[in-house]
């Protein structure tokens, strides 16, 4: 198995800057050749090109658009060179927004085959409202999941093929999206936890993984954009993303929400890169169905 790996340097969907660096810090963090000497053949297909002039503003309903949308747009028509069957494509994000045109263009290429696993701290469906101006960041899901004004989302997508797990708060409304908390994968166990979700996903689809870095604690990890007070400690996030990635229907991954100016000396960056590594190194091994078939 090879990886594809693509830097998407954008903080459209973001108040301050920061995610837009961090695929360069990753890159200069050795992520390529902590890969590399896990047997992965890395391919780095560089960054995305984004569009030479996006707007940043604070007008409401939606922060700095339409730039968030430029950025979907350019991920949905490159997804045939993101994404290839035969490698499995690893996302440098960015903010979290770029979650809208990354599964738009899996859409296109898959239909209702794919389904989304993301680890959150959050479900980023927060409706867009006049009266309040917010980042597209913590609007991702709600453009996938419901027809709108602002964005012509995939006609067909289904919002029951999203999963988030390492939710901290209740939510009103989850558009039918299923939700994981922390506390319950914690009380539940995080192995069986993940097992009985990936039962529920069809052995014919295709996976992709969402991971938001503010799903882990500040404590052992605190060049987040907005980091969490509680979280995942790094070690259960390492085994969280173990067990997922062995399965062999996970296609790609993208990371976000990585503050590089909140890094000076480069250390927290290396974190990520080794929480990376090692997992990847289970790719596609299929360990989790031999647990439950003792």
């Amino acid at each position: 198995m090879k990886i594809r790996l693509i830097g998407v340097p954008t903080f459209s969907g973001s108040l301050y800057s920061g995610t837009e660096t961090a695929p360069t810090v990753f890159r200069q963090a050795g992520l390529k050749d902590l890969l590399s000497k896990s047997n992965v053949e890395v391919n780095d297909l560089g960054d995305i090109s984004l569009p030479s002039y996006l707007p940043r503003h604070n007008i409401a309903p939606i922060r700095n658009w339409p730039s968030p949308r430029k950025i979907w747009e350019e991920l949905t028509n490159k997804s045939q060179e993101i994404f290839n069957l035969e490698d499995f494509s690893l996302i440098l994000g960015g903010d979290c927004s770029i979650i809208t045109g990354t599964i738009h263009g899996l859409y296109n290429l898959f239909r209702d085959k794919i389904y989304i696993i993301c680890i959150d701290a959050h479900l980023d469906a927060l409706k867009p409202s006049p009266d309040t101006c917010v980042g597209a960041a913590a609007m991702g899901l709600w453009f996938l999941c419901n027809h709108n004004m602002f964005y012509n989302k995939p006609a067909e997508f289904n919002s029951s093929n999203v999963f988030v797990l390492g939710t901290q708060e209740n939510y009103e409304e989850n558009y039918g999206i299923s939700l994981y908390s922390l506390n319950n994968l914690r009380s539940q166990g995080i192995k069986s936890s993940v097992y009985n979700l990936l039962t529920k996903i069809p052995k014919d689809s295709k996976i992709f993984i969402h991971l938001d870095l503010d799903a882990i604690t500040k404590d052992e990890l605190s060049a987040v954009y907005a980091p969490s007070d509680n979280g995942f400690s790094i070690k259960e996030a390492k085994e969280l993303l173990s067990y997922i990635v062995q399965d062999s229907r996970v296609i790609g991954m993208e990371i976000t929400e990585f503050s590089a100016i909140k890094d000076e000396s480069g250390t927290e960056a290396k974190k990520v890169v080794n929480i990376l590594s090692d997992d990847l190194a289970n790719l596609h091994t299929d360990n989790l169905t031999e647990f439950h078939s003792l």
